[in-house]
Formats: structure tokens, sequence, C-alpha cells
């Protein structure tokens, strides 16, 4: 038995254990290339799942979001001047800052 604390770790291991025991008593005929590419396939998986983790677990810079959010705020203000004082028809102003 495997003792981890990461939920996807441990029914890799799982997944991995029943291969190999299969494999060791010929449940199914594989080639080895064919079983060996079945185990990258799930380390691929593990490293994709570890690069997520990464993605979730690291906190989104607050300064960065606080000026996305002044810049955003910004353009609400200043695109319809500048497309008024750009553009003669006014419905057409609309329509570009919409």
């Amino acid at each position: 038995s495997c003792e981890s604390s990461d939920r996807a770790e441990t029914v890799m291991l799982w997944i991995e254990k029943l291969i190999v025991e299969s494999d060791r008593n010929k449940l199914f005929e594989v080639a080895p290339p064919v079983l060996t590419r079945a185990f990258a396939e799930l380390s691929a998986g593990m490293v994709n799942m570890s690069e997520l983790r990464k993605i979730t677990e690291v906190p989104f810079p607050f300064p960065y979001s606080q000026f996305l959010s002044y810049m955003m705020v910004l353009q609400w203000l200043a695109s319809p001047v500048v497309a008024c004082q750009l553009i003669s028809k006014w419905w057409w102003a609309g329509a570009a800052i919409w």
C-alpha cells in the first residue's frame, strides 16, 4: 500500500501497480514498447498535473491586478472622448467604442 497525501499520485500508483501485476501474471499480451508508452503517458500526465498545481497555488500579484483595473477604468473613461474627437459621426463613434 502507498501512503501519499496526493490523491492523483495515489491513483496513478494504483494504476501502475495494476499494469505491472497484470503484465507479470500474463493477464494480457502487450509488447514492451506499448507498455513503456503507457508508463510514459502516465508520467506525462503527472508532470502536467504538477504544472497545473503551480498555476493554482501561486497567487496572482495584487499590484498587477490593481494596475490592470485602473487601466481598464482609464480606457473606459477615455475611449468615448477620443472617439468623439476623431470620428465625425456620433453613431460611428458609438459603434467604435462598443
